[in-house]
C-alpha cells in the first residue's frame, strides 16, 4: 500500500490551499517588475504537450525554497517531487509569478525492480465549482515527459551526484537511444522547468467560439462555491495490468498585470511629491461619471437638492497596495446642508468586489443563472479641499479623498464564465441632521485592480494624519465571508 505524503519537516503538504501573498515594493518581485520585463508568448491551447526542455526566462529566482512531496510504500519513500520557488513570497506553498517557470526535480529510490515506463509531470489550470466533471473547467493542461522507456536505459545516480539521469554518457556524441524493456532499479533524478502560457484560449460563450484570457491568479475562498487552482503533478506510468502512482502539489500563481501610464501633470506630481492637481485644473487627469442629484431633507423642515459629482483619477486601473485618488464636488443653495455633506466622515464610499460564475460548463449559459458574491472594501478616507475656494456665493465645496487598497486584494480577472469585477460605490451619505428619500448606492463606477505599478514613478498616499478610516471592513453578501477574502 503506497501513499503521498509531504515531508514532515518541511514546508506544508500541498493539501494546505493559501492564497498567494501580493508581492510589494519590499520584495523580489518588484525588482521583477521593474527590471525584467516578461517576453511575449503564443496564445496557449490546454491539452498541448512539452516535447522539449523550455527555454530560460527573463524571471529567475533569487531565494529558491523547496517543497517537498513524497510517495511511501510500507513506511520506506520510494519518489519525492521537489518543487523549487521563490522563498520571498512562498511561504505555505510554491508560488510563482507571470514570467518565471515552474521548477522542480524527480527522485526515485528503488530497492526492487519496478516496471515503470514512464515519468511524467504534468501542469493543471482548473475553474472548479464542484466535484463532477461538468464541474471543472481545464485552461491549462501541459505534460512533460522526463523520461519514458524510448528514451533507453536511464543513468543510475546517488543522492549527491549533480547529473541527471537522462543526461547523455560523458564523451563521444550519443548514439540514438535503445528502447529499454527492462524494470528501473536503483537511484534516479530528473529535473524540469515548464513556463506557463501568458495566455490561454478557451471555448466559451453560447456557441463555443475560442476566446482568449489571462490565466487568473489563484482563488480559494471559503464560502464561494468557485475556485481557480494550479497544480503540478508526478505520475510514474506502468502497463495496464499495474497501477501508476501519481504525487499531486498544488501551487499559486500570480499574474503581472499593470495599469497604463499615468496622465502627465499626475505623473510630474508624484515624482516631485507634490500634492495632486484637482479637476478644476489638471482637466485630462480625472474622471467623472455622470453627475447625481441628491434629495431628501435637512433636520426635517426643508427640502434639500444637491448636485453631486465624483472625480476618479485616471486611469481606471490600480495597482493593489496603492491608492485611488479621489474628489468629490457639492453644489447647491442651501449652504448648511453643503457643510452637513461635506464633512469627511458622511460620505460613504467603498471598494465593491463582485465575484461572478457559471457553476456548470457542460450546460449553456442560458440553463444556469449566474451566481454573484459581493463584498465591500473599508470606507474611503476624505480631507477638506482648497479646491473651489474663488467662489464667492458658497455654492460649491470640494472634498479630496482616497481608496486605499489592500495588498493582498484579488486582482481583475475573467476566464471563460468566472469572472472577478471592481467598481467604486458611492452610498447615501451619513450626515447628521439630513434624512435622503432613497436609500440606493448613488453611483457606480467599474475599475481595475492590477498586480504591477505602472511605468514610471509610484503613486503616494496624501491623506492627512488624522483621517484614518476607523471603519472595519464589511460584509454584505452571505455568500462570501471577509474573513477568508483578499481584503483581509
Amino acid at each position: 500500500m503506497s501513499s503521498a505524503v509531504a515531508v514532515t519537516n518541511q514546508p506544508p503538504s500541498y493539501s494546505a490551499v493559501q492564497p498567494p501573498p501580493f508581492l510589494d515594493s519590499e520584495n523580489v518581485l518588484d525588482d521583477l517588475v521593474a527590471t525584467a520585463p516578461v517576453p511575449d508568448l503564443p496564445a496557449y491551447t490546454p491539452g498541448q504537450r512539452v516535447t522539449t526542455p523550455p527555454t530560460s526566462r527573463a524571471v529567475t529566482s533569487q531565494n529558491p525554497k523547496e517543497f517537498y512531496y513524497e510517495l511511501k510504500k510500507r513506511g520506506k519513500t520510494f519518489a519525492i517531487l521537489t518543487i523549487i520557488a521563490e522563498g520571498t513570497y512562498s511561504k505555505h506553498m510554491p508560488t510563482f509569478v507571470e514570467g518565471s517557470p515552474v521548477k522542480g526535480r524527480v527522485r526515485l529510490i528503488l530497492d526492487k525492480p519496478d516496471p515503470i515506463q514512464s515519468v511524467v509531470v504534468t501542469i493543471l489550470g482548473q475553474f472548479i465549482t464542484g466535484a463532477n466533471q461538468g464541474e471543472q473547467l481545464t485552461f491549462i493542461d501541459i505534460s512533460h515527459t522526463l523520461w519514458s522507456q524510448a528514451d533507453g536505459e536511464p543513468r543510475n545516480v546517488s543522492s549527491n551526484d549533480a547529473r541527471d539521469s537522462s543526461s547523455a554518457p560523458p564523451g563521444g556524441a550519443a548514439s540514438p537511444p535503445t528502447k529499454f524493456s527492462g524494470k528501473l532499479q536503483g537511484d534516479y533524478t530528473w529535473s524540469f522547468s515548464i513556463d506557463l502560457p501568458k495566455q490561454v484560449v478557451v471555448a466559451f460563450g453560447s456557441r463555443d467560439e475560442p476566446q482568449v484570457f489571462t490565466p487568473p491568479q489563484t482563488f480559494n475562498e471559503r464560502h464561494t462555491r468557485a475556485s481557480i487552482s494550479y497544480e503540478v503533478s508526478l505520475r510514474l506510468m506502468r502497463n495496464k495490468l499495474r497501477t501508476d502512482h501519481r504525487i499531486p502539489a498544488q501551487f499559486g500563481y500570480v499574474p503581472l498585470t499593470r495599469p497604463p501610464p499615468f496622465p502627465p501633470l499626475r505623473r510630474l506630481a508624484y515624482q516631485e511629491g507634490s500634492p495632486l492637481l484637482g479637476p478644476t485644473v489638471d482637466l485630462d487627469g480625472w474622471y467623472s461619471p455622470e453627475p447625481v442629484r441628491i434629495k431628501g431633507k435637512i433636520f426635517n423642515t426643508r427640502a434639500l437638492h444637491v448636485g453631486c459629482q465624483l472625480f476618479l483619477a485616471k486611469p481606471l486601473s490600480y495597482t493593489r497596495g496603492t491608492v485611488i485618488p479621489l474628489c468629490l464636488r457639492l453644489e447647491g443653495d442651501d449652504q448648511q446642508g453643503l457643510d452637513l455633506l461635506s464633512s469627511p466622515k458622511a460620505i460613504v464610499l467603498r471598494l465593491r468586489r463582485r465575484i461572478k460564475y457559471h457553476y456548470n460548463a457542460e450546460k449553456k449559459l442560458e440553463s444556469f443563472a449566474w451566481k454573484d458574491a459581493i463584498d465591500h472594501s473599508q470606507l474611503a478616507v476624505w480631507w477638506p479641499s482648497a479646491e473651489g475656494s474663488e467662489d464667492r456665493f458658497g455654492r460649491v465645496r470640494y472634498v479630496n479623498g482616497e481608496l486605499h487598497l489592500r495588498s493582498d486584494i484579488k486582482p481583475t480577472s475573467a476566464v471563460a464564465s468566472f469572472r472577478i469585477e471592481y467598481s467604486v460605490v458611492l452610498f447615501p451619505f451619513d450626515a447628521a441632521g439630513i434624512e435622503l428619500l432613497d436609500s440606493d448606492p448613488l453611483l457606480e463606477q467599474p475599475v481595475d485592480i492590477v498586480t504591477a505599478y505602472a511605468p514610471g514613478p509610484r503613486s503616494r498616499m496624501f491623506a492627512p494624519p488624522g483621517y484614518e478610516s476607523d471603519i472595519p471592513v464589511q460584509q454584505s453578501n452571505i455568500l462570501s465571508t471577509l474573513t477568508n477574502s483578499g481584503f483581509l
